[in-house]
């Protein structure tokens, strides 16, 4: 029995001891220097430049995982330099044993192997940042970090990046250019700062601003950069027109006037991008390039949902965290850029068996589109997006090869028909910073306005959303309240309601329901939603957390938003230590 005390009072001693030692970690601060009258530094991760003495290395990494708050296996030193127009780091990241140096390639964003990164909270709001990462190898990773944690890999800047490999330390070198950064007009900035290095062969992160084992966000707990005086944000002004000229060669199929072995297509466009304020940027398209983006992963739904893909648009991509707003139940959102442009949802009246054959594009055209987006340094997020996509019709048309057209008793006709109408999208989203940054509120509003013709009439006339979101942080971020209400309305024909009604995401035919029924005569439909959460998300040994979300049988959101499931009502609640 004693010994068993002693065991107890051992562990209890040890607790309290790393919770002080979690209660003493103190905010770290480093101070950039202007280059001045010298030279910029070369990006090619030799760090010899004159430039560089003016400031020292930091080091004091310390271990996050899978220890937190030891010493790294390896140290990591960093040192930060700034001139009118861009930002530079330099890093050594010392390596005793070369030969456990892992330099694996990949593409952009894989994060292969060791790699050292850094994060820039330049709107210094505690809620989001930007994050830059090289791999030993060279591999180059960018994120744009929202909501205090969430990271974005979407989100492709433009940066130079070099690194070396020397005796006893591995070297990158960065120049980041202050354009890709957002931050206020103030003579002297104050900027979040945090470097992790990824060391591979214990799979460990050490950190240049430590934290406890369960922090209760990551932005929120960043050290701090200052020495930055007198920048001025780069208020961009980019037009970029653009000509295609594209040709596909595959197999030829027989007796198909679409399917001939070629394709040529030739497409002209503009962007722009504009920078109205040092914060708030306009965006502008006109018939906009998607060639180079990457194509979607091959997938299929075996349960019949729809499934969600990643934005990846250029245009779509910028500052779109913005206008993001989660209803529950993992991808669902109010506004889901990856409607416009879609794929058209009608269909032809083709008959193969009376020799016809049909060609509908892949997407829609956007004939426009603008998008005014940013952060200002009082802590209004603000959003706004205007699209337009054209007509688009199928073509049908007659087997080419006379003698099977002779042998059919009726012969079809050439015909092009409708299979997407002319479509409106709009979207304005808002939300405020307040308490010190440690809470916000929020609002959104979206429409989808279609000009209805024949052939298309199985969709909404009109869709309406819109909703209002918080959350209130407090005790250094241990704790929150969040939570959101919001709404739908559609209408249409009977015919778009009755397939809305009988839909996967809704069912209102189902046997086991005796709340919902379906009314064929029906031309609107009306729903709405909500969650609310409680609990504590940092801080000591204990995380938990309680809520509840509720989706009503009418809320219809796949307009412009994404939807896998509505009538729901969910209770939650977690205890982790």
């Amino acid at each position: 029995m004693a010994h068993l005390k002693n065991l107890i009072l051992t562990a209890t001693l040890l607790c309290c001891l790393q919770l002080s030692a979690q209660d003493t970690i103190q905010q770290r601060t480093y101070i950039t220097k202007h280059i001045g009258e010298l030279s910029a530094p070369s990006i090619d991760a030799e760090i010899n430049e004159a430039a560089w003495d003016l400031v020292e290395w930091s080091g004091q990494y310390k271990e996050f995982q899978p220890d937190v708050g030891t010493e790294p296996s390896e140290q990591t030193y960093m040192k930060i330099l700034y001139d009118n127009k861009n930002i530079y780091f330099a890093f050594k990241c010392m390596q005793s044993d070369m030969d456990i140096l892992e330099k694996r390639m990949g593409r952009r964003d894989d994060f292969p192997g060791d790699w050292i990164e850094v994060n820039i909270d330049s709107y210094n709001d505690d809620r989001t940042a930007f994050s830059f990462t090289i791999s030993v190898s060279g591999v180059k990773g960018d994120e744009f970090i929202s909501n205090n944690g969430n990271f974005d890999d979407s989100w492709n800047p433009i940066w130079y990046a070099k690194t070396k490999i020397g005796e006893d330390a591995w070297f990158a070198e960065f120049r980041v250019p202050l354009s890709q950064l957002r931050f206020s007009n103030e003579d002297e900035q104050v900027w979040g700062l945090q470097s992790t290095r990824r060391y591979f062969p214990n799979e460990e992160r050490s950190l240049w601003q430590p934290l406890e084992a369960n922090p209760p966000g990551w932005v929120s707990e960043f050290g701090v950069l200052k020495g930055l005086k007198n920048i001025k944000p780069q208020k961009q002004v980019e037009i970029q027109p653009y000509v295609v000229s594209q040709q596909d060669i595959y197999p030829a199929v027989e007796g198909s006037p679409f399917e001939d072995g070629s394709d040529t297509q030739f497409t002209v466009g503009l962007d722009a991008k504009i920078g109205i304020t040092n914060d708030l940027t306009l965006d502008l398209t006109i018939n906009p390039d998607f060639g180079q983006v990457d194509a979607d992963p091959g997938a299929i739904a075996l349960d019949g949902f729809e499934i969600f893909f990643q934005e990846r648009r250029p245009f779509f991509v910028e500052n779109k965290n913005i206008f993001d707003f989660r209803v529950g139940g993992g991808a669902d959102n109010l506004f889901f850029s990856r409607r416009i442009g879609r794929q058209p949802q009608g269909f032809t009246s083709v008959q193969a068996v009376l020799g016809e054959f049909e060609d509908i594009p892949v997407a829609t055209r956007i004939l426009g589109a603008a998008k005014f987006s940013g952060k200002t340094k009082e802590g209004w997020a603000i959003g706004v997006l205007e699209s337009i996509t054209q007509k688009t019709f199928g073509q049908v048309q007659l087997d080419t090869r006379e003698d099977v057209l002779a042998q059919l008793e009726e012969v079809g006709s050439e015909r092009t028909e409708l299979v997407e109408p002319l479509t409106n999208y709009f979207t304005a989203r808002i939300q405020k910073d307040f308490n010190n940054r440690n809470s916000y509120i929020g609002a959104i509003f979206t429409n989808t306005s279609r000009n209805l013709e024949p052939n298309v009439e199985f969709l909404h006339k009109e869709a309406y959303s819109g909703g209002l979101d918080f959350k209130h942080n407090w005790k250094n971020r241990k704790y929150y309240l969040e939570g959101n209400v919001y709404f739908s309305h559609v209408n249409g024909s009977p015919e778009a309601l009755l397939r809305t009604q009988t839909s996967l995401t809704h069912l209102f035919q189902r046997k086991d329901a005796d709340h919902v029924f379906v009314d064929p005569s029906r031309t609107s439909l009306t729903g709405n939603g909500g969650r609310i959460e409680i609990g504590r998300g940092g801080g000591g040994n204990w995380r938990y957390n309680a809520g509840a979300i509720w989706k009503s049988p009418g809320l219809e959101l796949n307009d412009i938003g994404f939807l896998r499931q509505a009538d729901v009502i969910r209770q939650y609640a977690s205890v982790t230590r």
